[in-house]
C-alpha cells in the first residue's frame, strides 16, 4: 500500500508540476526573506555591539557640573566599570573651502581613552609632543577628502587656529554622524568631529566648552545599577545624563534596525500565508477529483490515517522543498546584506554568524505551510464514506442557492457574465482563496508603497512647511551685523537673524538635551505646525516645543521648564506643542531666548530666489564663506540626500517588496485559476463540444476571476492602509514622527497592479482550455 501511494504521489506531483512549483517558489521567497533579513538584522546588531564593546562605548554620558565631583560620584555607584572625563565644544571649523559648525572632543594625548575610545583607521594617534595634532572622524574625512598630514582650522572665539590631521578614526559615538537627536539628518558639509588632546580641546572650547563624565558599566550591571549611577551623577551636579540607548547615533541606527526587524518578520509571513492558501486550493482540487480513488483505498481496508498522510504529503513536499531552497539562498543573501550595510555606513566590525536555529525555523515554516494547506482537504478525504465517494463528482445534487437563482433571473446580463457570476458560489473555497490572495497582495504592496510615499512626504513637510530656509549662516561672536552683506549676495531673496542655543531642559527630575531657537515674530523661515495640521505663532512669552518632549519629560502645556545653558538656569512656561517630522526642538521669540540664555544673534537663515539651481547654490556657499565674520554655512536641501543615505537599505528592501507583491498576487491567482480550469474540465469540455468559442470560454473564466478580485479589493485596501499605518508607527520617537500619506492615486495604482496580476494569470488558464482533450474528458467522466 505504501509503495503504491508513493508512486501515486510522484505521479500527482508530475501531473501538476507547475502548480506545486508555484507553491514551492512562494514558500522559497518567504523563507529566503525571513532567513536573510532576520539574520542580517541579528548580524547588524552583533556588529554594532562588537564595535561598542571593543571601543568601550559609554553607557552613561553626563554633561555639566564639576567633572571631578561627578566622576567621583560615578565611581562610588555599584556596577560601574570605568569612568572618564573630557571636554567637548561645538566650534566653527574650516575644512578646505567649507566653513561649518563642528565639534571638538578631548581625548588622552597618550594611550586609548578608558571610555569612548576611537579606532584608528589611517595615520598616527595623538601625541603630547604635538598639541595641535588631531584625529578626524572618518565620515568627515571622506566628505572633505582629508587624510593624515592635511590641515584644518578651528575658531577658538578670537582667531582661527590651524590644526594638523594626524589620523582618521572611527568613533562609537558617530557610527552615524548625528550632531544630536534634533539633527540626526544634516548636510554632510555642515558637521565634522575632531578629536584633540584634552588640553587642546579645553583651550579651543573656552567659554563654550562642556565638561562631560563618561561611565561604562560592568557586564554584570543591571538596569537598576544604571539608574542608580545616573541618579548619583545628577545628585553630583550633572545637568543632563544621556543613556546609551538615547545617544543620537546609536538611537538613529536602532530606529533603522527596528523597522528592518519588523519587515523581516511581517513580509515573509504574507508570502507563507499565500503559499498555504495556494496549497489548500490545489490539494482540495486533488481530493475532489480523486473521490473514487479514495473510496477504493478505503474500501480495500486502507487506514484513514494513511489517506490523510498521503494528501498531507503533497503539501509538505512542496513546502519543504521551497523552504530548503529558501534557507540555502537566504544564508547566502544574509552575508551579502550584512556586508553591504556595514560597508555603506562605515561600521568597522562586520559580524556574519551562522545561526542554525534560524535555518531550522525557516524550514519548519515551509513544513507548517504545507501542513496548513493540506490538513483540511486531507481530513475531508478520509471522512468520505466509500459508497458515497464511489458516486464520483455527481453525488447528491444540491439545489441552486439564492445567488445562483438571482443570477439566472438577470436576463439583462450577457450569458458569459451570468455563467461567471454563478461560478463564484459553486466553489466558495476557491473564490475565498482568490479573494484572500488578492487581500495579501494588496497589503504587501500598500505597506511597501505607503512607507515610501509617507517618508517622501515627511521630507517635503520638514523642508517645505517646517524648515522653510534654504541655508543657515553662523557668525563669529564678535562679528558685526551680517544681514546687509548677506542680502547683497546674488540669488539671496530674504535674510532673517536667528538665535540658536544648545540647552538642557529639566522637569520633574528628568532632563533632555535640545536646541532652543529664537525667531522674529512673524518669521517666514520656520513654520510651527500644530498636531491638527494648523499653524501656530510664536508666543510673546514662553516657548513652543516638539510634541516628543511630552513623553520625554512628562510635561503638558502650561507646565514650567528649567532651561540650562552657558548663561545659567532660567524657568519658562511651556506655551504649546508643535508637530514636526524630525527632532524635538524648542522655539521662542528672539527676545525670550535672549532673556533665558543671555545669547545674542549668532546665525542667519536665508531664502533663495525661485529657480536657484544646484550650481548657483554652490556659488552662494562659496561667496558667503568668504565674508568676514562667517564661520559656518549649512545647506538645508543637502539633508534630503543624507536622508536617502540613511534609508538606503530600507529603500532596497521596500523596492523588492513592491515587485514581490505583484509576484505573490500572480502566484496565488495562477494556482487558483489553473485549479479552476482542472476542476471544471467536464463543464468546459461540454461547452467546447457544443460549439462555444474558446474566446467565450476564456471570457467566462476571466470574468469570474476578476470579479472575485474586485470583491476582495476594498477589504484589501483597508487592510493594506491599516498595516502601513502600523508599520510607520513603529518609527515614532522624539527623533522621527511620520504620518501615513496614501492618497487615492496610490490606492488606484495598487488595485490596478493586482488586477494586472490577475489578467496575467489568464494566460496559463487559457492555454489549459485550448489543450483540453474532449474525448479524454468524456472517457474519464464515464468511468
Amino acid at each position: 500500500m505504501h509503495r503504491i501511494l508513493i508512486t501515486k504521489t510522484r505521479r500527482d506531483l508530475r501531473r501538476r508540476l507547475p502548480q506545486f512549483a508555484a507553491i514551492a517558489v512562494t514558500v522559497m521567497v518567504g523563507v529566503l526573506l525571513f532567513v536573510a533579513s532576520y539574520d542580517a538584522f541579528r548580524n547588524l546588531t552583533t556588529s554594532y555591539n562588537r564595535t561598542y564593546d571593543r571601543l568601550n562605548f559609554a553607557d552613561l554620558t553626563a554633561t555639566g557640573g564639576d567633572p571631578q565631583r561627578t566622576a567621583q560620584a560615578a565611581r562610588g555607584a555599584g556596577g560601574v566599570g570605568s569612568v572618564a572625563t573630557r571636554t567637548q565644544a561645538d566650534l566653527p571649523l574650516r575644512l578646505g573651502g567649507d566653513k561649518l559648525l563642528g565639534r571638538v572632543t578631548g581625548l588622552p594625548a597618550t594611550g586609548p581613552a578608558a571610555v569612548d575610545a576611537v579606532d584608528l583607521k589611517h595615520g598616527r594617534g595623538l601625541a603630547a609632543a604635538a598639541p595641535d595634532g588631531v584625529l578626524l572622524e572618518k565620515h568627515a574625512a571622506d566628505t572633505f577628502h582629508l587624510s593624515p598630514g592635511d590641515h584644518l582650522q578651528a575658531f577658538d572665539g578670537r582667531t582661527w587656529r590651524t590644526l594638523t590631521v594626524r589620523g582618521v578614526v572611527v568613533s562609537p559615538e558617530y557610527l552615524w554622524p548625528a550632531r544630536d537627536r534634533q539633527e540626526v539628518l544634516s548636510d554632510p558639509h555642515s558637521f565634522a568631529v575632531v578629536f584633540a588632546p584634552e588640553q587642546t580641546a579645553r583651550s579651543l572650547g573656552g567659554a563654550h566648552a562642556q565638561y562631560q563624565t563618561l561611565v561604562r558599566m560592568k557586564g554584570s550591571a543591571t538596569a537598576a545599577d544604571r539608574a542608580r549611577a545616573a541618579a548619583a551623577l545628577r545628585a553630583a551636579g550633572a545637568v543632563d545624563v544621556t543613556e546609551r540607548a538615547d545617544q543620537a547615533s546609536n538611537a538613529t541606527l536602532h530606529e533603522d534596525l527596528t523597522g528592518f526587524r519588523q519587515m523581516a518578520v511581517g513580509f515573509p509571513v504574507l508570502f507563507l500565508a499565500a503559499a498555504a492558501i495556494a496549497a489548500y486550493v490545489l490539494i482540495t482540487r486533488l481530493v475532489l477529483s480523486e473521490r473514487k480513488v479514495i473510496a477504493t483505498f478505503l474500501a480495500g481496508g486502507a487506514p484513514r490515517r494513511v489517506v490523510v498522510g498521503h494528501y498531507l504529503g503533497h503539501g509538505t513536499i512542496a513546502g519543504t522543498a521551497g523552504a530548503l531552497a529558501g534557507a540555502a539562498l537566504g544564508q547566502l543573501a544574509t552575508s551579502a546584506m550584512t556586508h553591504a550595510y556595514t560597508k555603506g555606513l562605515g561600521i568597522p566590525d562586520t559580524v556574519v554568524e551562522a545561526r542554525p536555529l534560524t535555518l531550522v525555523i525557516g524550514v519548519l515554516f515551509g513544513v507548517v505551510v504545507g501542513l496548513a494547506g493540506g490538513i483540511a482537504p486531507a481530513l475531508s478525504a478520509s471522512r468520505a464514506a466509500p459508497a458515497e465517494a464511489m458516486r464520483g463528482d455527481g453525488g447528491a445534487l444540491r439545489p441552486p442557492g439564492p445567488w445562483s437563482r438571482a443570477v439566472a433571473r438577470a436576463r439583462g446580463l450577457p450569458v458569459v457574465a451570468r455563467l461567471a457570476l454563478r461560478g463564484l458560489t459553486r466553489s466558495k473555497r476557491r473564490t475565498a482563496a482568490t479573494m484572500t490572495g488578492t487581500l495579501l497582495a494588496l497589503v504587501l504592496v500598500l505597506v511597501s508603497g505607503g512607507m515610501v510615499i509617507s517618508m517622501r512626504s515627511m521630507m517635503d513637510t520638514q523642508f517645505g512647511d517646517v524648515q522653510r530656509q534654504d541655508a543657515t549662516v553662523t557668525a563669529a561672536p564678535d562679528a558685526p551685523d551680517l544681514a546687509p552683506a548677506l542680502r547683497g549676495i546674488g540669488h539671496v531673496a530674504r535674510v532673517e537673524p536667528v538665535t540658536a542655543v544648545p540647552v538642557s531642559l529639566t522637569a520633574a527630575g528628568r532632563s533632555y538635551q535640545t536646541t532652543l531657537t529664537g525667531y522674529e515674530p512673524g518669521t517666514r523661515m520656520h513654520g510651527f505646525r500644530t498636531e491638527h495640521g494648523g499653524d501656530e505663532s510664536l508666543p510673546s512669552s514662553g516657548v513652543l516645543a516638539g510634541k516628543g518632549l511630552a513623553a520625554k519629560l512628562h510635561v503638558k502645556v502650561g507646565d514650567t521648564l528649567t532651561v540650562h545653558s552657558s548663561g545659567g538656569a532660567r524657568s519658562v512656561r511651556l506655551a504649546g506643542f508643535v508637530d514636526e517630522p524630525l527632532g524635538t526642538s524648542v522655539y521662542g521669540a528672539r527676545q525670550t531666548v535672549r532673556s533665558l540664555t543671555g545669547a545674542r544673534t549668532d546665525s542667519y537663515e536665508l531664502r533663495f530666489a525661485p529657480g536657484t539651481g544646484a550650481g548657483q547654490r554652490d556659488q552662494v556657499r562659496a561667496q558667503i564663506g568668504r565674508l568676514p565674520g562667517v564661520v559656518a554655512y549649512a545647506d538645508a536641501q543637502a539633508v534630503k540626500r543624507q536622508f536617502n543615505g540613511f534609508l538606503k537599505l530600507f529603500w532596497m528592501f521596500v523596492g523588492v517588496m513592491l515587485v514581490l507583491g505583484g509576484v505573490l498576487a500572480l502566484t496565488v491567482i495562477y494556482v487558483t485559476m489553473t485549479v479552476n480550469v482542472a476542476e471544471r474540465s467536464s463543464e468546459l469540455a461540454t461547452l467546447q463540444a457544443a460549439g462555444v468559442p474558446l474566446r467565450r470560454i476564456a471570457g467566462i473564466l476571466a470574468v469570474e476571476n476578476l470579479t472575485a478580485t474586485a470583491l476582495a479589493t476594498p477589504a484589501g485596501l483597508v487592510a493594506g492602509v491599516a498595516a502601513a499605518w502600523a508599520a510607520l508607527k513603529s518609527f515614532d520617537s522624539d527623533m522621527f514622527s511620520i504620518e501615513l500619506k496614501i492618497g487615492w492615486p496610490t490606492l488606484v495604482l495598487a488595485a490596478l497592479a493586482v488586477f494586472g496580476a490577475s489578467l496575467l494569470s489568464q494566460i496559463p488558464a487559457n492555454r489549459m482550455v485550448r489543450r483540453l482533450d474532449i474525448a479524454r474528458v468524456v472517457r474519464e467522466r464515464a468511468q
